[in-house]
């Protein structure tokens, strides 16, 4: 494959750039509206916190069936399905009217949003070669950022012009458009990954498991991810709460993080790329960017000990941007290890970890602002486990390549059958 990326792997990474923007302004309605559906339907802080936790339960416990599906049936036809069901459940949310109801739809939400990181990294890893993928990879998974960066605007405007109701059916329904564009552009790579899952390959999750470079990105997953997840489910809140900002003011201040972040991601895979290519070893250019981007964001504590919001904004701005680089080359560096013929299991494998993160960070994040009355405890919490993260990948995580997997557990064989 040429080092030079063509027309239509252009095409693909537009694709999974707008798949991103669409998942994730769905996902993210929810926080931004947040302190006024706590007012509506008169839930405190830790309820809501279920509620923003309760997307993470069904993400985590559907990232690997959703990669299974993939490498299964295919990437078109599995995320295809998945973001027709996300985008169809956003504008159902709108109707919700109790705390189980918005807990159910978040259910539902996060279930058909599983698919989309590793389905997104399974493409990568064949349609990209090593001196493209994270090049690729921070320019698609950039619309992520970008999403999140629009849905302050968009999420405030339509609450202020109607309601946050309204809100969700309206960017439920928009969602759909890009579903229609995936199906009928994106062109299946039929690679033996999904001939060998549906004949013979089998994923020995144990052998994988046992892998302590998978076992190790796994957790440092889970460590890192605990600060993106905070941020998104709670910054909206924090800037409102703490901050005593405005409505529209809390949105156009809550999108400048995503928006330098959506500036930075596609630098940081160029970053990675080039040092591959100037000759540095895959695991090193990988490592280095993980951990240095692991060690920014741990700075984000002194964000709420300034009594400046200005300076609170730019600290929180470079730690979300150095935390998504080194999340983005995580995940290229998860693609990168895991055997051709189980990525997509693979890759929801570690992914889940962001999921289990997903599922903590919102509840504690919400009871000890309930306990102190104040974000300062959630947000030394995020920084201490950032750095966790990193001590992990620089000591845990060995050599980046390719995994071989053994043989005669990963066969079934059809004369056993």
């Amino acid at each position: 494959m040429s080092k030079k990326m063509g027309g239509y792997q252009w095409w693909v990474v537009f694709l999974l750039w707008g798949g991103c923007v669409v998942q994730t302004l769905d996902q993210g309605s929810l926080a931004v509206a947040a302190p006024y559906i706590m007012k509506e339907l008169n839930l405190s802080p830790v309820m809501m916190g279920v509620v923003m936790s309760s997307f993470w339960w069904t993400y985590c416990a559907m990232n690997i069936p959703l990669g299974l599906l993939a490498d299964k049936i295919g990437a078109k036809k599995a995320l295809g399905w998945a973001a027709f069901t996300w985008s169809f459940i956003t504008a159902l949310t709108g109707v919700a009217n109790n705390y189980f109801t918005l807990i159910a739809f978040r259910f539902g939400l996060g279930a058909s949003e599983a698919g989309l990181q590793p389905i997104n990294f399974k493409v990568a890893k064949e349609t990209f070669s090593a001196e493209q993928r994270g090049t690729a990879v921070g320019l698609f998974n950039s619309g992520k950022r970008v999403g999140l960066a629009i849905v302050p605007i968009v999420v405030t405007y339509l609450m202020s012009a109607w309601s946050w109701r309204v809100a969700f059916y309206i960017t439920g329904i928009a969602s759909l458009g890009w579903v229609a564009l995936w199906f009928f552009t994106f062109r299946e790579v039929k690679s033996d990954s999904m001939t060998a899952a549906t004949t013979t390959e089998k994923v020995p999750w144990m052998e994988l498991i046992k892998n302590r470079t998978i076992l190790c990105l796994f957790i440092s997953k889970f460590f890192q991810d605990y600060m993106y997840i905070m941020f998104v489910s709670w910054l909206p809140s924090y800037l409102v709460m703490e901050r005593g900002f405005t409505m529209l003011k809390m949105g156009w201040y809550v999108s400048i993080p995503w928006i330098v972040t959506f500036c930075a991601l596609p630098i940081v895979g160029l970053l990675s790329d080039t040092l591959v290519r100037r000759g540095m070893s895959i695991t090193n250019a990988r490592k280095g960017v993980i951990i240095g981007g692991h060690l920014i964001a741990s700075m984000v504590v002194f964000a709420v000990y300034t009594d400046s919001p200005l300076i609170a904004i730019v600290l929180m701005t470079i730690a979300v941007a150095a935390e998504s680089g080194a999340s983005t080359m995580l995940l290229v560096a998860t693609a990168e290890v895991a055997p051709k013929k189980v990525s997509g299991a693979v890759i929801g494998f570690v992914n889940t970890a962001g999921g289990l993160a997903g599922i903590v960070a919102p509840i504690i994040t919400g009871f000890l602002l309930s306990m102190t009355g104040n974000f300062q405890q959630a947000f030394l919490v995020s920084s201490v486990f950032i750095i966790i993260a990193a001590l992990t990948m620089w000591k845990g995580v060995g050599k980046i390549e390719q995994i071989e997997l053994n043989r005669k557990e990963a066969i079934t064989g059809s004369a056993a059958s």
